[in-house]
This record gives structure tokens, C-alpha cells and sequence, in this order.
């Protein structure tokens, strides 16, 4: 399979999207991993191998302090370890160490280490009296400065059902059933067909002049994506009476309900877009915004018809590209660089985000780990300062419309055409900003992919990496002026931001990946990082 993808990657690359594209120059490889951090590491808990990175043998790097994070406590581990999850829980509760129930599997759907507690969800599949399988969310919380104690069984509330609560001692995690989302309100109006129909009506008609007559017959909603407490997406197919034919009446509509403010920024965002020429762009697809309700934060816009994702099409390539399916690719990749280069240069305004505001947020974030790594931050700042001081004399392009979350799975194929959604974070930034976080983007998902079979030593995948992502650049250049060594900031901030999530939500292996990709960016910048 590596063979395969490093093959492919080099095809997308040979083919390019400029002429004469250079190459990014090989390095002498080592093992990125500084002496005995992976013996530190259980063999069965250590993140599985990649591929080794180009890191030039001598001297460390300004993030080696982050290497600190490998010392998770050993309770913390094994939580990160859905075999071992699930063994703690089955000698737990008392319906599976009896076996009046039959745990299949556990698989985390969110993790996150916040003021020195671990918060999570886990899926668990069951399977009951006669063999009926259910998903049981459960939420847990394990907080190392109050043990978990088994005397805090919910007596009398059966397993899955409100209010069941059980202490897993060995892993310090109190689980108890997933109670309502309180955070979002509007939720069982939106999965409700009958209500949401009624809704969505009253919203569109009152939000948007142009359909102020639209007469909604039934709809049927579909989650498309949930994230407790945060936002969840439905997607509505529409129905019309006959008289509707011809009224441009929208087939689908998206309605997004937020926690906090975040609907009202993105509706602002894409009603600045919508009044802009973005709209009557030949080179993107945007969505119509149609209304907001600020009492139950839902935001509902037009649903842009798509086939898949520039994420969905790379997952393909890299699996089993044809050499139709890497043209294909190579056409999209400069269409979605064409995209950005449009989106930037239109009249839409929000408000500015800057380097030293997401410096910032990263340092916040340092913070909050110190609390399970002592001193992480001393460690870190140095090479923060180097940050700071090469902004300051590499001064940013002016803010121009951004997207701020810009990645392959934001972009939607369809037919040859392209579409950006989720302008959650619409504001104005320098072009780096949405330039650097898709390549970096790009770089994690792709070595994340690599992660499922071991890789041929031999093989060079970071270095394609970059080839492929400066070609991106490239084409975007052809649009629009750019200062590379500002987009060379930010990726360094976006690559150490992924590093620390992958520790805070417990993932493994995107921390080693995104470690190594972190450490070979600094090697190569046309900065002096180090």
C-alpha cells in the first residue's frame, strides 16, 4: 500500500500544475525521535510506525520540548487504547461481568484533556438478550485529583438508560449516559419532520425576500454531522406542490444550530459573500444564506449540490488512484488554488484575524497542558519568541475576505465545478493564513492515511508532501500575489497546533505525525526557525 501512495504522490507531482515545478531537495534521513521516548512507550501503546521524516542528523529542534507530552500518565494511556477501555468497563458493570449483556466494541468519538481533566465520549456497541445490538453513548469524565470509586454505582437505573452512572476504577473515569443537549436547544424541533417543516418555512419566507411565497409540503431531515454541545448540520430534502415548478424554489436546505455565537458570525460571513461578486464567481460556488434566528441560533442556507469532497477524492487517489483519478485530482487541486485566489480577492468584510492573535490562542493552549506536563511553556517559549520576533520583520499582506478554516473537506466537487461551505470563521486575514492551513492540512491527512500499514523505509513521502502542496501555492501565485515566508509562519503554527491536539484529544498517532511534519518544516523553511 505505501509503495502504492508514494507512487501516486510522485504521479500527481510529475504531472504538475506549473511546468518545471522543483522538487523540495532530499535530506539524510534519522529516526525523529529523540533517545528513549518511544522506550518510554509500551510496545502495545506506542503509535504505529510511519514514515521516517527527512530531519537533518545534527542539532534538535526549537519544539524538541514537545517530545514532553510522550509522558502520559500510564491510567491516561489506557484510555487513549480502546482494547483496554473496553476490558475496564466490561469488569465493571455489572450487566457485562455477568454476562446478562455482551460488550462487541467501545470506540471513542471525541476525547479532550481541558484544565487538568479528561472529558470523553465513547460509542459502545451491545448486544443484549436475545442478540439484540444497540450504540450506547457514554459520556466520562476522570479527573486525577479525585479517584473514582466504585461505591458510586447508580443503584437501580439499568445500564443505557438516564441517569446510570458507574465509577471504572483502573482508568480514574466516571461514565454515565449521555444526558440531553442542553446546549442546543433547538434540536428535537430540527429532527422533528412536522415541526421542522413548519419551521424552515417561516424562516426562509421571513429571512429571504425572494422566497417570501415558498409553501414547503414535507421535509425530510438527515443529521449530517453532530458534535455534542457544539453544532449539529441536517440536511433537508424539500417537497412542493405542483404550482412550485419553475419558482427556482431551493431543493435542499442546510440548517445549522450552534452553541454561543457561532451562527451569527457565519450567517454575517456569508451574507457579506453573498452581496459580494464571489456570488457570480466562475471559479467557486458558495451557498445562499436565508435566514437566521437568533432565539434558537439555527442558521439555514441553500444546500450546494456536490458528488464528494476534495478530502473524499485524495482518500481515493492515494488508495487506488487510476491515471484518470490523478488527473482528475491534479484538475481539482488548481481549481480549488483558482477558488481561494477568488474568495480573497472579493469585496466582502468581517473582522480581522492576525498571527498575533492565533500566537495567542496557541499559548493559551500551551498553558492549559502545563498542568499535566510541568514547565511545557518555559519549554516552549524560546521557540515561540523566534515566531514572534520573524512576524515582526516579515510584516503580513493586508487582510483580505478569508475563510479561517480552510482544509480539503470544506471543498465540494460536482460535476468539474467546486463549492467552499462552512464559513464558520469567516473574517479578513492575510492570504498565509487559509494558504498555510490547507497545506498543512493536506500534509496531516495524508500521513495519517500512511499510518495504516507500516511503510518501506525506502520511501519519501514528507518530501512528495511538500512538492505537492508547493505546487499548490504555485498555482495560486499565478492568481495572486503571496509572501511565502508568511505562509511559512503559519504552517509552522497550524503543524504545532495539530501536535498539541493530538495529545489533548489523545490521539497517538496524529501526535507523533504531526511531530515529525512539525520538526521537518523547520529543517526546510526558507525561515531560519530553528
Amino acid at each position: 500500500m505505501m509503495k502504492r501512495m508514494a507512487s501516486i504522490l510522485a504521479a500527481i507531482i510529475a504531472v504538475g500544475l506549473t511546468p518545471g515545478a522543483p522538487h523540495a531537495p532530499r535530506v539524510p534521513k534519522v529516526h525523529r525521535h529523540p533517545p528513549g521516548v518511544r522506550g518510554r512507550l509500551r510496545s502495545e501503546e506506542a503509535p504505529c510506525p510511519l514514515p521516517e521524516d527527512d530531519t537533518p542528523v545534527a542539532g534538535g529542534t526549537p519544539f524538541e520540548g514537545l517530545w514532553r507530552l510522550t509522558d502520559m500518565p500510564d491510567w491516561l494511556h489506557a484510555i487513549a487504547r480502546p482494547v483496554y477501555v473496553k476490558t475496564a468497563i466490561e469488569r465493571s458493570v455489572s450487566e457485562f461481568a455477568s454476562g446478562a449483556m455482551v460488550l462487541e466494541d467501545v470506540r471513542p468519538r471525541s476525547s479532550r484533556l481541558r484544565d487538568g481533566v479528561f472529558h470523553g465520549l465513547f460509542d459502545l456497541t451491545v448486544e443484549g438478550p436475545g442478540g439484540a445490538r444497540r450504540v450506547v453513548c457514554l459520556r466520562g469524565v476522570a479527573d486525577p485529583r479525585r479517584p473514582a470509586r466504585v461505591d458510586r454505582i447508580s443503584p437501580g437505573v439499568p445500564f443505557g438508560e438516564e441517569g446510570w452512572r458507574c465509577a471504572v476504577p483502573e482508568l480514574r473515569l466516571v461514565l454515565e449516559t449521555l444526558p440531553g443537549d442542553t446546549a442546543l436547544p433547538a434540536l428535537a424541533m430540527l429532527t422533528d419532520p412536522s415541526r421542522a417543516r413548519g419551521f424552515l418555512e417561516g424562516a426562509i419566507r421571513a429571512g429571504s425576500p425572494a422566497y417570501a411565497d415558498i409553501r414547503i409540503e414535507a421535509c425530510t431531515p438527515r443529521v449530517a454531522r453532530y458534535k455534542f454541545g457544539h453544532r449539529c448540520t441536517f440536511l433537508y430534502g424539500l417537497e412542493y406542490g405542483p404550482g412550485a415548478a419553475d419558482r427556482g424554489w431551493p431543493q435542499a436546505v442546510v440548517a445549522k444550530t450552534y452553541w454561543r455565537d457561532k451562527g451569527r458570525v457565519a450567517y454575517e460571513g456569508m451574507r457579506a459573500l453573498w452581496e459580494s461578486e464571489l456570488r457570480r464567481s466562475s471559479a467557486v460556488t458558495i451557498a445562499e444564506p436565508l435566514a437566521f434566528i437568533p432565539e434558537l441560533r439555527v442558521l439555514i442556507q441553500a444546500a450546494v449540490p456536490h458528488e464528494s469532497t476534495l478530502m473524499d477524492l485524495l482518500k481515493s487517489v492515494l488508495r487506488a488512484g487510476t491515471a484518470q483519478a490523478v488527473q482528475e485530482f491534479r484538475d481539482q487541486f488548481a481549481k480549488t488554488a483558482r477558488g481561494l485566489a477568488a474568495l480573497h480577492a472579493c469585496t466582502a468584510h468581517g473582522r480581522i484575524f492576525s498571527f498575533e492573535e492565533k500566537m495567542a490562542e496557541i499559548r493559551r493552549r500551551i498553558v492549559g497542558l502545563t498542568s499535566w506536563i510541568p514547565g511545557l511553556d518555559g519549554a516552549l517559549e524560546p521557540a515561540l519568541a523566534r515566531l514572534d520576533a520573524l512576524a515582526a520583520s516579515h510584516r503580513p499582506q493586508r487582510p483580505v475576505p478569508s475563510h479561517r478554516s480552510f482544509r480539503p473537506a470544506q471543498v465540494l466537487l460536482c460535476r468539474g465545478y467546486i463549492a467552499f461551505i462552512d464559513f464558520d470563521g469567516f473574517c479578513e486575514a492575510e492570504p498565509a493564513m487559509d494558504l498555510a492551513l490547507f497545506r498543512a492540512t493536506i500534509k496531516q491527512s495524508v500521513m495519517r492515511l500512511a499510518c495504516a500499514e507500516p511503510p518501506e523505509p525506502s520511501l519519501d513521502i514528507p518530501s512528495e508532501l511538500d512538492g505537492l502542496c508547493d505546487l499548490f501555492l504555485d498555482e495560486y501565485e499565478r492568481m495572486a500575489p503571496v509572501s511565502r515566508e508568511r505562509v511559512a509562519l503559519w504552517e509552522t503554527l497550524y503543524l504545532l497546533e495539530s501536535a498539541l491536539n493530538g495529545w489533548m484529544k489523545l490521539e497517538p498517532e496524529r501526535f507523533e505525525s504531526s511531530m515529525a511534519l512539525l520538526e521537518r518544516h523547520v529543517r526546510q523553511s526558507p525561515l531560519s526557525l530553528a
